[in-house]
């Protein structure tokens, strides 16, 4: 018995953004609603992902984070909290299933862990597209793919 494993490939797009006043309303908003998980010198940058969302990118210690928030609302709601980890990192299911699913992106340009306020931990493959755009692919731990959760 042989089973095939079917992978619809919606991905995510990303964009840094430009305006340094939305930057610095931005890390100020987070810093004031989430104390406990941002402080001003660990912000590095944020992106805008889309009309709703922004994604920034802050470090702790020697640890690379990013964090998607609803940009679309003043207190900017913490959306999913991502910390990058080696590829070697990832479960075997999910590097296979990224493998089969997507032959032609050979190189992973960060793999990471995401959690989420409604949602068990699941793992975030980041590729490098065109040398211009990164697109994000989403997959749980049995390496069954998943809708981007933003």
């Amino acid at each position: 018995m042989s089973v095939i494993i079917v992978t619809n490939a919606n991905a995510q797009e990303d964009s840094e953004i430009q305006d340094l006043t939305f930057l610095a309303r931005d890390k100020k908003v987070m810093i004031e609603n989430y104390p406990g998980l941002f402080k001003e010198e660990e912000i590095n940058k944020i992106q805008k992902l889309d009309s709703k969302h922004s994604k920034i990118f802050y470090t702790r210690g020697d640890k690379h984070f990013e964090a998607i928030v609803n940009s679309h609302r003043e207190d900017l709601l913490l959306v999913a909290t991502c910390e990058e980890i080696s590829t070697k990192q990832l479960p075997a299911a999910v590097m296979s299933s990224f493998e089969n699913s997507h032959p032609e992106n050979k190189n992973i340009a960060k793999a990471f862990i995401v959690t989420t306020p409604y949602s068990s931990a699941f793992y975030r493959i980041d590729v490098m597209q065109d040398k211009k755009q990164m697109k994000s692919f989403f997959y749980n731990d049995l390496g069954e793919y998943m809708i981007p959760p933003y």
